[in-house]
């Protein structure tokens, strides 16, 4: 089928290529690479003027790329004296042909535009998907560059990301933690739940507002473990930090307070 559809296709094409028609078409892919140069620095200037994102400016530079080269392949295919009465024709034949091939990286550039004009994830964005968790680096026109928090870099196709789950963990600008203490069984609760109440407000890296909390969480085997939640800055540096200074603060109040955090204990019955 690919053969019939490249026969057909090839009535549309000139008999005869020029010297002169090659050299112009050596001319406008210059100048092609010259307009996309300087649309990219003029797109560039003008968003960072209005204050526009990062993630704006890639989507910007790279669809004024894409028009940029589309129109520059039509007037090429004009200088080889394709018809463009017929070029459409010829166009569809030949990416009818081309797709079966090409699904999967059509399918991704498809996913990639979606994704730049959608914006589930931005450049800069921290997310997790295919099993990975890192910063959005880049998103080109077959796959998503992301860097690893271990500094590795991953490359997933834009089709994954766009059709199947993507956890955004800094889509909103606060991000909830968890810090789980255990206390003896012959502590009291209460006073202990209030002292890591407090430790919440003092720490400065908790926001106030949602208003922090301490759980009555579980009975483990050798303690009861309270749950402090508490709410921070979006972004993994962020809850890494914030859920350190909450351990490291309420360790020193319990130790003030005489408060026991227990060893895990196990007992042994033996038999005679």
């Amino acid at each position: 089928m690919p053969e019939d559809l490249g026969a057909e296709a090839a009535q549309y094409l000139p008999a005869e290529i020029t010297f002169t028609a090659i050299g112009g078409a050596l001319v406008v892919i210059l100048l092609a690479f010259a307009a996309d140069f300087i649309s990219n620095r003029v797109v560039e200037r003008s968003i960072e003027r209005s204050n526009g994102t990062k993630h704006a400016s890639a989507t910007a530079q790279k669809l004024t790329s894409y028009i940029i080269y589309a129109v520059s392949l039509v007037v090429i295919l004009g200088l080889f004296g394709v018809p463009l009465s017929a070029l459409g024709t010829a166009v569809g034949l030949i990416g009818l042909g081309i797709s079966f091939a090409l699904r999967e990286m059509i399918a991704n550039f498809i996913s990639g535009l979606m994704i730049l004009i959608n914006r589930p994830f931005v450049i800069g964005d921290q997310i997790e998907a295919e099993g990975e968790a890192g910063t959005v680096e880049d998103i080109r026109v077959r796959a998503t560059d992301m860097r690893t928090f271990d500094g590795r870099k991953v490359i997933i196709p834009n089709s994954k990301l766009y059709n199947e789950t993507v956890v955004n963990n800094t889509g909103y600008g606060k991000r909830r933690f968890d810090v789980i203490v255990g206390i003896g069984y012959d502590e009291d609760i209460q006073t202990a739940r209030d002292l890591a109440l407090e430790t919440l407000k003092e720490a400065e890296s908790v926001e106030i507002d949602p208003e922090p909390a301490v759980l009555t969480d579980e009975l483990d085997g050798s303690s009861v473990n309270l749950r402090l939640r508490a709410w921070t800055h979006t972004g993994r540096a962020s809850v890494v930090k914030a859920a350190s200074e909450v351990t490291q603060l309420v360790k020193e109040k319990y130790d003030e307070e005489g408060i026991d955090i227990p060893y895990p204990i196990r007992t042994v019955y033996m038999e005679e």
